[in-house]
């Protein structure tokens, strides 16, 4: 059954909907029925929740009429009473009266009697009709491409006149106005987890009204990442069924907006790794057509280079690398660090370039950044840990890959740490630091390294130990090391099999493979 507040939303004028009297509560009330009064002993006669329309010559008696029509209404428990606004203000006493009694007294610009109780019978008689019209309106628009999510956000709330936001799993808005404490909209959300889908819902939340919450992109997984959120004013919860219809439709446009971005941003990425692998290969014999291609990219060849790599440590499924990368993009981006972040199938990478060699304060300052982007997408995907290393400083296309092949080892002893948004700088991680600082006695120190002795004794010849090494610098890469070691792949994965079996630690445990790095640093 409608209640007034959605009737009211539906047909009265703006001025009458925000000077609505009698309160929330009265507003929440059922209208069972519409009638016309043709005089005052008629309001005997009505049912429970009527809402009485008085033309403007029954009311003419003035405030002492509309008082007492208000107080006979109360007598039959009227839901409304709806009168023309007229020129003057309401008095005092008559506004406290319908408050009192809860009725809601709705006052109308030029009221047409017939022409409102018609419109609102109708719609009493077919209550699914609310916001048909609004739905018709939703879908037109969302077959136009938005700019981007706020575009979409902002479309959506001017159409259906309530707030909307596009709200991550920490329950913060990422675009559009905050509907709630985060904290209530984190554990709303989470109770989604392992549902089948559809995933939405219609939670009431008492006074402050009615949450309308809708899975966004990506819609196929099992713990959607993004979601449409609607907040429903009190007393208008009839709104509730087209407003959550719109969302289902707005949802659909937010997906393909996003897998259209998505397809995108994949396919410079792979134009930008690919230009990376010849600039890495060609070094300082990098011709012109090479700087024409990067400068295309917004990339500096010449000057100091500060090179980052980031990593995820989790199931890909939460946050797959090219969403990874995109979001990285734009943490760093609020964080003050322009630049592009490129997925090269092992990190994400990305570096900043300076003509004057970067102190201290600047790579400090680089940090914190790169700290402050990972806690800011780890909050939007709590299962997730990244982990990021930065380079040391380095000149020219060369040292862009020697600042690279630091933050790639900076990298390494990130992976080791727990915690969240762990950053390691190749500065401080040197390894005669890190000798000094996790192994400070010769015991521990040869520990370390007689990890490598298996390998050592079983092949003398140091093929293995060359495999090993070269294996972990890039980074756990068959394809690459055969690549380095100019050997067949096959011959590779044989090698490994047999470091193996010959090995007391694991190769995928991120802190084995760091005991390993430092086994190798330590012995020749």
């Amino acid at each position: 059954m409608l209640n007034v507040g959605a009737i009211a939303q539906t047909f009265a004028g703006r001025n009458a909907r925000e000077s609505l009297i009698g309160g929330d509560r009265a507003a929440h009330r059922p209208v069972s029925a519409v009638v016309i009064l043709s005089g005052l002993e008629e309001i005997e006669t009505l049912h429970p929740g009527a809402l009485l329309i008085v033309p403007r010559q029954i009311a003419a008696g003035g405030d002492v009429a509309l008082d007492l029509i208000i107080r006979r209404a109360a007598a039959v428990r009227v839901s409304c009473v709806v009168v023309d606004a007229g020129t003057g203000e309401l008095p005092s006493p008559t506004r406290r009266l319908a408050e009192q009694f809860r009725i809601v007294l709705w006052r109308e610009p030029d009221l047409d009697p017939r022409g409102l109780c018609s419109r609102i019978e109708r719609l009493v008689r077919n209550p699914e009709l609310v916001g048909v019209g609004v739905i018709r309106t939703v879908s037109e628009s969302m077959m136009n491409p938005v700019r981007d999510v706020g575009d979409l956000v902002g479309r959506l709330a001017r159409l259906i006149a309530f707030p909307v936001a596009l709200v991550g799993l920490d329950g913060h808005s990422i675009a559009g106005p905050t509907l709630a404490p985060p904290d209530y909209l984190a554990e709303l959300l989470r109770s989604f987890d392992g549902r089948a889908a559809p995933r939405d819902m219609i939670v009431e939340a008492g006074a402050e009204g009615t949450f309308v919450i809708v899975a966004g992109f990506p819609s196929a997984t099992d713990r959607p990442r993004l979601w449409l959120g609607v907040r429903v004013p009190y007393g208008l919860d009839a709104h509730s069924g087209y407003v959550l219809t719109s969302l289902r439709i707005a949802a659909l446009a937010l997906a393909g907006h996003l897998a259209q971005a998505s397809l995108a941003y994949e396919r410079e990425n792979r134009e930008a790794g690919l230009l990376l692998d010849d600039l890495l290969r060609k070094c300082d014999d990098v011709g012109l057509a090479d700087i024409e291609r990067a400068a295309a990219l917004g990339w500096q060849l010449v000057g100091w280079h500060l090179a980052v790599q980031v990593r995820a440590i989790g199931s890909p499924a939460d946050l797959p690398p090219p969403a990874l990368t995109r979001s990285l993009a734009q943490a760093l981006e609020t964080s003050g660090v322009h630049t592009r972040p490129v997925d090269t199938g092992q990190a994400v990478v990305f570096w900043t370039t300076t003509t004057a060699t970067p102190d201290t304060g600047q790579v400090a300052a680089l940090a914190g950044s790169v700290h402050a982007a990972l806690a800011e997408i780890e909050r939007g995907y709590p299962r997730l840990r990244l982990r990021a290393g930065i380079g040391d400083p380095h000149e020219g296309p060369r040292g862009l890959a020697l600042s690279l092949a630091d933050a790639r080892h900076a990298l390494a002893f990130a992976e080791a740490q727990q915690g969240r948004a762990v950053v390691r700088r190749s500065d401080a991680m040197t390894a005669s630091r890190l000798v000094r600082t996790w192994l400070p006695d010769g015991a521990a120190r040869d520990v370390v390294a007689s990890l490598t002795d298996p390998i050592r004794d079983a092949d003398p010849s140091g093929q293995l130990i060359s495999t090993l090494r070269t294996y972990l610098d890039t980074e756990s890469n068959v394809s690459q090391t055969a690549v380095a070691l100019h050997l067949h792949r096959n011959t590779v994965i044989q090698r490994l099999q047999r470091i193996r079996s010959l090995l007391n630690v694991d190769l995928d445990d991120p802190h084995d493979r760091l005991a390993l790095r430092l086994a190798l640093r330590l012995t020749p």
